[in-house]
């Protein structure tokens, strides 16, 4: 047994696949990672942005906190829906493909592309400022030379 089947388990024989279907305990949160990683920089931005007003910029966090904790549920009970009227494969492009025709699919697909690349820039760009505040002493106008 090497480490891959450990981890993942054995690889399902061609026949076996149609039967594997997996609950909604399992997929919502396995299909929910974009919608959840897409809002997981709400907060911080809140308060980035809210930073100028000071302590009065306080009384906007809970509205707005609220509206992501509303997005996120509607975001939940969608991918509940989705996964009992599709057990086997319910991503955009085939629920889009199945109910709205060709066209909307690609679109929904292209949107899901476009969401996949910005969360990575976001990311990237969020890890790379906690880095740098991580750094007290690094400015980049300390870093020319003094002339």
């Amino acid at each position: 047994m090497n480490l891959s089947t450990l981890v993942f388990g054995r690889r399902l024989a061609n026949r076996e696949y149609e039967d594997k279907k997996i609950g909604w305990i399992e997929a919502v949160p396995a299909m929910g990672l974009d919608g959840l990683g897409s809002s997981s920089y709400g907060p911080e931005a809140t308060l980035t942005v809210l930073i100028p007003l000071g302590a009065f910029g306080l009384v906007y966090i809970g509205p707005v906190i609220g509206c992501i904790v509303a997005l996120l549920a509607i975001l939940y009970f969608s991918y509940r829906q989705t996964l009992a009227a599709y057990p086997t494969n319910g991503g955009a492009y085939v629920v889009a493909k199945e109910n709205l025709g060709e066209y909307p699919s690609l679109l929904a697909a292209a949107a899901l592309m476009i969401d996949y690349v910005l969360n990575v820039a976001v990311g990237d760009s969020a890890g790379v400022g906690a880095l740098v505040s991580a750094i007290p002493s690094f400015h980049p106008i300390s870093c020319r030379s003094a002339s």
